[in-house]
């Protein structure tokens, strides 16, 4: 058996235990369940949805200014049409179809393989790195208690603020250097990377921000809901046995905010907030093909194809 093979064997039997699992749990505790759903407001659910396509807009523009370090300057509708579709991959069995999506629609723009590959390393980058840092970060910060739990010289709230501090200056430096490595000096435009600090920071914010209003009204600890969700994306989306991170972001999810929730009411409220995730891709996905179009071969390309 290849390893291929059984990498999609172990992702098949994720996603089959997770459905049961949620299925299990949903059946033994119907009632509880219901009661947390009588608590959601219908408001603050299309807000979250409305913030969700927020978040994916301003991604879409992180892909178009990790193009301009190639020197290749995109539309932004085109930018966002080819995001928005080649994110859909990632709910396939096989875990690499939205990046593999997405190389192909940068090939066909003619864009070389070398620089296809820089782009899609340094925008990965660009949003693994913010979502770990925003996350650890808004829990050290904000919520020096959780990180206690983990780590004991993290009890003390100025030792933690301390370490908040640095770790986002030893990323924006860390960013810099690597930029002058992979690319070079020349390539490197202040105006543009404070551009992207920013958006990837507005990202984390709206999605924090997206899921702190499934929850119910009057609901505290928005730092640390923002700093556990931005975490238990980025575990997500490393997690390549499990398709668009399912089950991965809502366990962490409820391990991480345990100390202010009930460990059930996180996966609920989690499992109502990925459907709109869900929701969101889809619609925006659509839309901008719809809409903008996607990226065909030029036809002097098909028709040496066809020879």
């Amino acid at each position: 058996m290849t390893r291929r093979k059984l990498i999609e064997i172990l992702k098949w039997v994720w996603i089959v235990a997770v459905l049961l699992g949620a299925g299990w749990y949903f059946y033994r505790h119907y009632q509880e369940i219901s009661q947390y759903l009588g608590t959601i407001s219908i408001g603050r659910l299309i807000i979250c949805f409305l913030l969700l396509l927020a978040g994916k807009l301003a991604i879409s523009d992180i892909s178009r200014l990790s193009l301009k370090k190639i020197n290749y300057d995109m539309p932004y509708t085109e930018a966002l049409a080819i995001t928005a579709v080649s994110q859909l991959g990632k709910y396939l069995p096989g875990g690499l179809w939205h990046l593999a999506g997405k190389f192909g629609f940068l090939k066909i723009k003619g864009i070389s393989n070398k620089k296809t590959t820089q782009v899609m390393v340094v925008e990965n980058l660009w949003l693994l790195s913010s979502a770990g840092v925003v996350g650890m970060v808004a829990l050290l910060a904000f919520s020096s208690a959780t990180a206690c739990q983990y780590v004991k010289f993290l009890c003390s709230p100025f030792v933690a603020k301390v370490i908040a501090v640095a770790l986002t200056l030893i990323w924006v430096v860390g960013l810099l250097v690597f930029e002058y490595l992979f690319f070079g000096k020349r390539k490197i435009i202040f105006r543009d990377f404070l551009l992207v600090l920013a958006e990837l920071l507005f990202i984390w914010i709206v999605f924090g921000l997206s899921f702190w209003l499934v929850f119910p009204p009057h609901t505290g600890y928005l730092a640390q809901v923002t700093g556990a969700f931005s975490l238990s994306w980025l575990a997500g989306y490393v997690a390549f046995f499990a398709p668009g991170g399912i089950g991965v972001r809502e366990v962490l999810l409820a391990v991480l905010l345990g100390a202010f929730f009930a460990g059930g009411e996180v996966a609920i409220y989690a499992s109502i907030h990925r459907l709109l995730w869900l929701l969101a891709e889809v619609f925006l996905g659509g839309l901008s093909a719809l809409i903008f179009g996607l990226p065909e071969v030029p036809e002097e390309n098909s028709s040496d194809a066809n020879l």
